[in-house]
């Protein structure tokens, strides 16, 4: 194995000694692990620390503040199934060979595990409920359903008619007596629906309380007296020429644009209620300080940012992804980190690693859990998401694209300076050198990964 590929691939050597003692001190004390997946939510509406006023996620803000959130985590391509499946198989959307919701043929590597057969082989008592949208990868090694929501082609339950099921079925699981420590996930389909109906719904000219009744909720619960949220501030930023907008959302207005970001955040908010419930079910049955929660999303949304709407492009509001582990008398509470970079493929190996469960070798990902209990922990200088045969890679504060095959196009931001990536540096004489080490990261990845779309 070369030097680039130890790098990426597995744990760290420098980690070894200390993951192998992290491991069996988890196994002393095995939690229950309550794995909570939300569908379209993006941190940049909410970042798990209350500063967005217009928006009241209370539970999502608890989780963070009671363990230590991310704020640089990234999914590996936003889109529902190639992520949630990086998720389940911690391996990424090249390898799995799912690059599209509908049609995709899993192809994971030989004698791979996915999250629930690890879990089930340790002895767990394994759940799922919500969403599933992985082809049956999330259903390996899960010996409890609940009402799991499958899609094809034309249909899409809305999860304003079925969360609240879901999150009805999983708290019966939690609260069953057992002997044994449970794993549940729960993949609630909200604020997803902002991405079906809602957009029919709202043009021409809905009101606030038009827009509840639609989705049977209360206005004024949620909204707090506001009519519609201001624009996004890079709402009217350059929209790169491999993602402008669509003709649909280059035709509204104004007032049509805020209308939709008010019915995401409500949604947002009643997302957030679900998961108050859950953590409520944990401390009346007295649980929660014996269970390891991970909150996260699959992908993020627009939200009106380079006036689009939707998934499947590279802006941070697309590629991020809220993350956030709380275990009480475990993980220290209040720990914010906005440094390290990390990526969906890394939840499988840092539920196994608390939980005492061996961590397959020949991961990409790795576990987080150094990060929380060493100082200055080595970790990864980038990461790479997918979408189809396009790249980007994050470092530090830079963030490049690389789209198309034959013709390729590049751009570079700097999110430091361009947080809303509104200048693309990649002719920039000066920005030079950073576009040079980028295409040399990517280069690596993809020779340490397998990677050979591009090549």
């Amino acid at each position: 194995m070369d030097s680039t590929r130890r790098q990426f691939v597995g744990s760290l050597g420098a980690l070894s000694a200390a993951s192998a003692q992290s491991q069996e001190r988890a196994a002393a004390r095995r939690p229950n692990v309550l794995f909570i997946i939300s569908d379209q939510w993006s941190p940049l509406a909410s970042d798990l620390a209350g500063t967005n006023r217009m928006l009241h996620t209370p539970a999502a803000d608890s989780l963070a503040a009671s363990g230590v959130r991310f704020g640089n985590a990234y999914c590996t391509f936003p889109l529902c199934s190639p992520s949630r499946v990086s998720l389940f198989s911690g391996r990424m959307p090249h390898e799995t060979g799912v690059l599209k919701n509908v049609g995709s043929t899993v192809n994971l590597p030989p004698n791979s595990s996915a999250l629930g057969e690890l879990f089930a082989e340790a002895g767990y008592a394994t759940g799922y409920f919500g969403k599933e949208h992985t082809g049956g990868v999330a259903y390996r090694g899960i010996q409890e359903f609940g009402n799991i929501l499958f899609k094809g082609p034309g249909h899409m339950a809305s999860g304003a008619v079925l969360d609240t099921v879901f999150t009805r079925d999983a708290i019966e699981f939690i609260r069953k007596p057992r002997h044994n420590p449970f794993f549940a996930v729960v993949s609630l389909i909200n604020p997803h629906d902002i991405g079906t109906q809602p957009p029919r719904a709202l043009l021409p000219g809905k009101s606030i309380v038009e827009i509840c009744s639609a989705f049977d909720y209360q206005p004024g619960k949620y909204m707090h007296g506001y009519e519609f949220p201001p624009l996004v501030p890079n709402f009217n930023a350059l929209s790169v020429s491999a993602c402008p907008p669509t003709a649909e959302q280059a035709g509204w207005s104004e007032r049509e644009w805020r209308r939709f970001l008010a019915t995401y955040y409500l949604l947002m908010e009643n997302t957030d209620w679900m998961i108050a419930r859950l953590l409520a079910t944990l401390r009346e049955s007295g649980l929660e300080d014996n269970t390891l929660i991970l909150f996260t999303a699959d992908h993020g949304e627009q939200m009106g940012a380079h006036r689009r709407v939707g998934k499947e492009v590279f802006f941070q509001e697309c590629t991020r992804v809220p993350l956030a582990i709380s275990w009480k008398g475990f993980i220290k509470p209040g720990q914010v980190d906005n440094g390290s970079l990390v990526s969906g493929i890394d939840v499988l190996p840092t539920l196994c690693d608390y939980a005492g469960i061996r961590i397959p070798e020949g991961l990409p990902g790795r576990s987080i859990r150094p990060l929380l209990e060493k100082k200055n922990a080595p970790w990864r200088e980038y990461l790479v998401a997918e979408i189809n045969e396009n790249r980007m890679l994050r470092s530090g504060r830079h963030k490049y694209m690389l789209y198309g095959r034959e013709q390729p196009v590049e751009f570079l931001f700097d999110l430091e300076n361009d947080p809303g990536e509104t200048r693309d540096l990649a002719e920039d004489a000066g920005a030079r050198p950073v576009l040079e080490r980028s295409r040399d990261m990517l280069a690596s990845w993809m020779k340490a990964t397998g990677d050979r779309r591009l090549l």
